[in-house]
């Protein structure tokens, strides 16, 4: 069995935020990331997501109906969220 990890792009925020869990969108455009995966990918595959629209939104472009599963969300971080790093104690 092979099983391919995908990181989404590059998520619209300014540099040196973090962003855990709030549910933000991508910098680029979902459409054009997928269809860079696609060239690498096999055709058909089963695909599953985190339901952060970061991820969703190509998942959604590799597949007519991927599985969204909450496991995959990364982890809140509380206060720090949509902090800058800098300014986190």
């Amino acid at each position: 069995m092979e099983l391919f990890l995908i990181r989404h792009p590059e998520p619209d925020v300014p540099e040196g935020t973090c962003y855990g869990r709030s549910d933000i969108g991508l910098a680029e455009d979902a459409g054009v990331a997928a269809a860079r995966l696609r060239g690498i990918l096999p055709a058909g595959i089963p695909v599953y997501t985190s339901p952060l629209l970061r991820c969703r939104s190509v998942a959604e472009h590799l597949s007519p109906a991927p599985a969204v599963d909450a496991r995959l969300a990364e982890m809140h971080f509380g206060e720090w969220e949509m902090r800058r790093w800098d300014e986190i104690e």
